[in-house]
């Protein structure tokens, strides 16, 4: 019987679990559109951190679409000037490793290029999380971000290895990116960067 219940339990929370991230990923998607794409990706993106980060921290049944929509509303000019400053490097250094594949063709300058961008990636990797987890002056997530990454190696690792499971998971199952792709993306990064934060936060007080 106990163990009856137990298989119960663990099919409920299964199912609990998948359909508030299925719900999540549908508010991503609602809230990116209502923003014309490029206007609400970002915000949208932060709300989704941010849901997901109340999960870990506090509870998982918090309401979803009022704190979602409170995230959405009060941080969209400053997600937006995260996300366009995120984008804007991204695209100049696609622009640079290009050119210097096709033109400049150093071996130096594309190695000096290819660290850039996988520095640029691991700030990246935390930016959301770090954004929806501190108060900070504009330009210090960026920083942040970076040191994070650096100072917690096993969890940017185990990150980065997330994404390339996830990329064959929807890869094999793309119907999973349809129905959750935004959610199962974040959940994973949002929990080794909750992990992280909270390693180095505890350091900090010891």
């Amino acid at each position: 019987m106990i163990i009856i219940n137990g298989l119960f339990k663990w099919v409920y929370d299964a199912g609990n679990w998948l359909s508030k991230v299925m719900y999540l990923h549908f508010l991503w998607v609602l809230f990116t559109l209502l923003g014309l794409g490029v206007f609400g990706i970002s915000p949208a993106t932060a709300a989704l951190f941010s849901v997901i980060h109340k999960w870990f921290e506090e509870d998982f049944d918090i309401p979803i679409f009022k704190y979602f929509y409170s995230v959405y509303k009060t941080q969209f000019i400053k997600s937006n000037r995260l996300g366009f400053i995120l984008i804007g490097i991204g695209i100049f250094l696609y622009i640079d490793i290009n050119i210097s594949q096709k033109y400049i063709q150093s071996f130096y300058v594309h190695l000096f290029l290819i660290i850039i961008i996988f520095l640029y990636f691991l700030t990246a990797l935390y930016l959301f999380p770090v954004f929806v987890r501190y108060e900070l002056k504009f330009f210090l997530y960026f920083k942040q971000s970076f040191l994070v990454a650096l100072a917690r190696p096993l969890e940017t690792i185990a990150m980065i290895i997330c994404i390339f499971l996830l990329f064959y998971l929807l890869k094999f199952l793309p119907i999973l990116l349809f129905f959750a792709g935004s959610s199962i993306i974040a959940y994973p990064l949002a929990w080794f960067a909750f992990r992280a934060c909270v390693q180095i936060e505890e350091k900090r007080l010891t």
